[in-house]
């Protein structure tokens, strides 16, 4: 691979270093029966006690009873697949993205789960309740990943755990940490656009990740049309008539 490379003129990488092709002299390729190590004995163990010489490495590559030479057969090989279509090791999706479906990802909060849901069949979309979805046994993760073609997900922070870091003195609302984690799948597995957080009251959330979408949820219907910008910002068609019906 690397006399391929060079002979293309590009960097090449050998023994934790890279190599710029035009600081490349020459090129030495060469097959040994035994391990380099076994090698430098043997060369040692022929050198006189009288000669003070500390045999290395690159003393016994360049032994030529011990090694043979390559490089003419190496090259000849590059040559010949220099020739070739260059064929790249990447397989295209065959999953498409539904525009019709969106992940819905929620704690206890029952009424916030259905008005969301709600919403999203206003607007002729499917909402995919992940903690309803037939199990199978499947976890939620698992649940996602037969889902790849989902391309939107809504996470619902709701007031359900308490908690507080370790060295302050009041607990804090928060969501259920099985929401924040699947947060963080989501925005792995869709991308940070793809993903959007309704946020209901004064909560702790995690803000530590930068570019993370977060609605606010209100009594009103105020989040209806931050939502509806989310979504057609992720390439889904809809119709903003439906905001008013």
């Amino acid at each position: 691979m690397s006399s391929f490379l060079n002979l293309q003129k590009e960097e090449l990488q050998f023994n934790g270093y890279f190599l710029k092709a035009q600081n490349i002299v020459r090129i030495q390729v060469k097959t040994t029966e035994l391990p380099i190590k076994a090698i430098v004995e043997i060369i040692d163990a022929q050198t006189p006690e009288t000669i003070a010489w500390f045999v290395t490495k690159e003393d016994a590559f360049v032994d030529d009873e011990c090694t043979q030479d390559v490089k003419t057969e190496i090259i000849k090989e590059a040559k010949v697949r220099m020739r070739e279509p260059l064929k790249l090791s990447v397989s295209p999706s065959s999953t498409e993205i539904d525009n019709k479906k969106v992940f819905i990802v929620h704690g206890h909060d029952e009424s916030v789960k259905i008005s969301v849901a709600r919403f999203l069949e206003r607007l002729d979309l499917k909402p995919i309740i992940l903690h309803e979805q037939a199990s199978g046994g499947s976890t939620i993760i698992e649940k996602i990943e037969n889902n790849t073609e989902v391309g939107f997900g809504i996470v619902l922070y709701t007031p359900c755990d308490l908690g507080k870091a370790k060295n302050d003195d009041e607990l804090q609302m928060r969501a259920r940490q099985n929401v924040v984690f699947e947060h963080g799948y989501l925005i792995a597995r869709l991308g940070r656009s793809n993903v959007c957080a309704l946020v209901k009251d004064n909560i702790e959330k995690p803000n530590d990740i930068s570019g993370v979408v977060y609605v606010n949820y209100d009594s009103g219907n105020g989040w209806h049309m931050a939502l509806f910008k989310e979504l057609k910002n992720a390439g889904y068609e809809l119709d903003a008539n439906k905001l008013f019906v």
